[in-house]
């Protein structure tokens, strides 16, 4: 890995000290559920009254709090990943494609990720060190960034991903609308197109970063399939589609969802809150520094209205969307991605590709899972291994996922600070390769491509990290363009 570079100074420089506010909403919300408060016994020695002892309250601050004053138990973090070697197979960087380059790559961001538009200006792909989109295109690539919706479902992002490729009006489809209690359509979302041509002959590269990968594998589920129930007028739901997407490349991908999810919507008012410290801080709460994209949801930010009165509505647990499956809270339950990837299954045409990320390492004494020093801090709270009082982190997960499909035991415990590594390749239940140099990939496949090591799940998208993520997203561009 390249030595940290200093962070060059800018008129952004106060908006983007707030960013991590949004990272941090989002693990506070993804937090394990606490366990309910106990009391001691009372005493049975006759004139005395024990008094009662709560357990103490297994909140946010308790847990940073935590991992603050806690001492990791002694273990070896691996060697970090060198990004300039992440050619698939381990190979040194590929700093020209021999292969087609005119086939477009589509980046695909993840929960509570934005568009080019919004963070005034940052790209999620790159941060501060690089912007991954114009660095590709500089060296010859067509490369476009998807912004759809951060806290949607899979199923609308994916209406969303493909109105903004081919160009129209987003179409949610009559039945998935009704049955989410939805709009079917959001006037707000008519796109021009980033490649009108779009077709079998003219295919796409997807590469999706966490909630980015299930979304881009339930578009080629889409196309390909369509939905009976919501065909109409040769909509996205009609299928037929095949071949469409030449590949999908997931880098963190949430493919099986996460442990981390599992209580998401309790924490609604911590997500809150810290949004609105978020555009408080950068000074631009009545801006257009964020968007929650949440029109079919009759939630639109209305003329005057102040930011805070618009997260107010968002965030409010009683309006229909959090009471609905038909968000990412529900999307990213382990249990939910599982049914939902029973519906995707895979495609005979598309080439299926993963990159992991890992930011822990094995405990001597127990197992658990320690994040690395690299480790940003902001993951503590999700990532730590808790003892008693504290309800365990992803190091030392155990129990059953909500609804009963998984239970969670070690190998559910290396993780990259909010996503586990196990679920990061093809869908649990599928099966995936092992990708070597000189491998001829075959559509119908899906390929491990290596492992980030030191790697957290945001430093690959180069957010709140020093070093830069260029050369990483230029070997993944130079291999797409070879398959």
């Amino acid at each position: 890995m390249p030595a940290p570079k200093e962070r060059p100074a800018s008129r952004l420089t106060a908006a983007l000290r707030a960013l991590p506010l949004l990272t941090l909403a989002l693990l506070a919300a993804c937090g394990p559920a606490a366990p309910t408060g106990t009391t001691g016994a009372a005493s049975t020695t006759v004139g005395t009254a024990a008094t009662p002892t709560a357990t103490p309250p297994d909140t946010y601050q308790a847990r940073q709090d935590a991992a603050r004053t806690a001492t990791p138990e002694p273990g070896t973090p691996g060697p970090t990943t060198d990004l300039s070697r992440t050619s698939p197979g381990g190979t040194g960087m590929t700093a020209q494609a021999t292969g087609d380059r005119s086939v477009p790559i589509v980046l695909v961001h993840g929960l509570l990720g934005w568009g080019r538009s919004e963070a005034l200006g940052v790209p999620y792909f790159g941060g501060l060190q690089v912007d991954v989109q114009e660095d590709l295109k500089r060296l010859g690539y067509s490369v476009h960034t998807a912004s759809v919706g951060p806290i949607s479902s899979n199923w609308d992002r994916a209406a969303e991903l493909y109105a903004q490729i081919k160009g129209g009006c987003v179409d949610y489809g009559a039945a998935h609308a009704s049955s989410a209690g939805h709009s079917r359509s959001d006037p707000d979302k008519c796109y021009p197109g980033f490649y009108p041509q779009w077709d079998a002959q003219h295919p796409v590269n997807l590469i999706g970063h966490s909630l980015g990968g299930p979304t881009s594998l339930l578009l080629v589920k889409l196309l390909e399939d369509g939905s009976p129930a919501n065909a109409a007028n040769g909509n996205l739901y009609t299928g037929g589609r095949r071949g469409w997407v030449k590949s999908v490349m997931t880098v963190s991908g949430t493919n099986t969802g996460s442990p981390a999810a599992d209580n998401l919507q309790t924490m609604l008012p911590f997500l809150k809150d810290l949004v609105l410290s978020l555009a408080g801080t950068a000074g631009a709460g009545n801006g257009t520094l964020y968007n929650f994209d949440l029109g079919q949801w009759g939630f639109r930010r209305q003329a005057g209205e102040s930011f805070q009165s618009y997260t107010d509505r968002v965030f409010d647990p009683a309006q229909p969307f959090w009471k609905s499956t038909d968000q990412a809270a529900y999307a990213l339950e382990p249990d939910s991605a599982s049914a939902e990837n029973a519906f995707i299954g895979r495609s005979p045409d598309t080439r299926y590709f993963s990159w992991e990320t890992v930011s822990t390492y094995r405990g001597l004494l127990s197992g658990w899972q320690y994040p690395t020093a690299q480790t940003n801090p902001i993951f503590a709270p999700i990532a730590y291994p808790y003892a008693w009082p504290l309800s365990p982190g992803l190091g030392n997960l155990g129990g059953r996922s909500l609804r009963g499909a998984f239970t969670y035991d070690s190998s559910w415990w290396e993780n990259d600070g909010i996503v586990p590594v196990k679920v990061m390749n093809a869908p649990l239940g599928q099966t995936y390769r092992e990708y070597t140099p000189g491998t001829v990939t075959q559509p119908g496949q899906w390929y491990r491509l290596g492992r980030l090591n030191n790697v957290d799940h945001l430093d690959v998208v180069g957010q709140f990290t020093t070093f830069s993520v260029r050369d990483f997203y230029r070997n993944q561009a130079a291999f797409l363009s070879n398959q």
